[in-house]
């Protein structure tokens, strides 16, 4: 499912295929896209650079305009060179020469003007990204602190507020990591511990976007990589999203 690093990934794919490149053709073919009777605005203008803000990914584009999307749980952007065209109605699809971008699905597709992106409520109170520049682990984990207060660690590590990014498979695998159960109240825990639980998402992060892949030890294992223990695991949260974790090696 899409998290931050598939954003970042996502981001990065499309300012090396068409960042700089005048958009030859842009449409929506999807009716149930919000930019079917819109897309066509994208084209004649130059893709200036795509960037990532937690899960949110921002297409830049000459004369201030912006499109906005949240992939939510099923969206997917593909991005290609070799001239394919997408199969079925995408949401969105934008050409230049072979280079081709597509997206389907979307919890939240826009288009908006560079002030209005910048003015986002959304995007204003969204959490420090780990893979942005100048992400601070300490800073982070007081900011965790103060707004995990008589909260549990897993639930907060999903707070978008609080570290922005991180879904469900990547705070399993950052916790295991840490040795620190989900359902650990956020008051219990000592400066060190997290400020790991903060390291080991960004590790993570890092390392999925390094290898192309996502480290999957922890999340929907039935056994644990690291004792052999049975792996527990129930809802956690408003939204309750299933927790992984390890009782043996994780408290």
């Amino acid at each position: 499912m899409p998290e931050g690093d598939t954003i970042h990934r996502a981001a990065r794919q499309l300012n090396l295929a068409l960042g700089g490149r005048e958009i030859g053709l842009a449409e929506a073919p999807n009716p149930r896209s919000p930019l079917h009777r819109r897309a066509a605005e994208l084209q004649g203008r130059t893709l200036e650079h795509a960037e990532a803000r937690g899960k949110h990914l921002l297409v830049h584009f000459s004369g201030g305009v912006v499109l906005h999307t949240h992939l939510g749980m099923n969206g997917k952007v593909f991005v290609v060179a070799d001239g394919r065209r997408p199969y079925g109605k995408p949401w969105w699809t934008l050409a230049s020469g072979r280079s081709i971008a597509a997206q389907t699905g979307a919890k939240l597709l826009r288009l908006t003007s560079e002030t209005r992106a910048r003015n986002d409520p959304a995007l204003i109170q969204l959490g420090p990204d780990p893979l942005l520049p100048g992400f601070d682990v300490a800073e982070t984990a007081v900011r965790m602190r103060r707004l995990g207060a008589g909260r549990e660690i897993g639930a907060v590590v999903l707070d978008q507020g609080a570290i922005a990014g991180i879904g469900n498979a990547i705070r399993c695998e950052a916790l295991f990591r840490a040795r620190i159960s989900p359902f650990r109240p956020v008051d219990d825990l000592s400066e060190a511990e997290l400020e790991l639980v903060v390291a080991e998402n960004e590790a993570v992060m890092r390392e999925s976007m390094a290898k192309g892949r996502r480290p999957r030890a922890m999340y929907r294992a039935r056994r644990c990589p690291n004792c052999g223990g049975e792996v527990s695991s129930r809802g956690q949260g408003d939204d309750n999203r299933t927790a992984y974790w390890c009782p043996g090696c994780q408290s």
